[in-house]
């Protein structure tokens, strides 16, 4: 009983925004989104996003986290930003000036690359 009270206090002391595994995950599907959604040339992958966001999902749960928690996270609009802030520093950082055809140039870039947010788009 002991173990367990401790386990739980531990996990709750620590903070889903914390985990680079699951925000690094949540960045690269910002990126994909975007990038499908600014280039005509490239389209997400639904059903390939959807299944991970389903491991980013596990990976939290693994890390002592509750369904709970990680919706309410999700949900964060603080959090939401600062997420999309990052996607977007890294797509800059990449050479999206937010022209269309440079985020082309981000996706086709990522897709070759094999990055996360690559496999999670395709050109069409």
């Amino acid at each position: 009983m002991i173990l367990a009270l401790g386990f739980s206090g531990a996990a709750s002391a620590k903070s889903l925004a914390d985990s680079k595994a699951v925000n690094s995950g949540l960045i690269s599907v910002g990126i994909a989104l975007e990038i499908s959604e600014k280039c005509p040339d490239i389209s997400a992958r639904t059903i390939r996003g959807y299944s991970f966001l389903n491991s980013l999902k596990k990976q939290a749960r693994s890390e002592g986290f509750s369904d709970a928690e990680i919706d309410a996270y999700v949900d964060d609009k603080a959090q939401k930003a600062r997420l999309i802030k990052k996607a977007r520093a890294y797509m800059a950082s990449k050479g999206a000036n937010g022209s269309t055809e440079s985020y082309c140039k981000v996706g086709r870039a990522e897709i070759a690359a094999g990055t996360q947010a690559g496999n999670l788009m395709r050109a069409r």
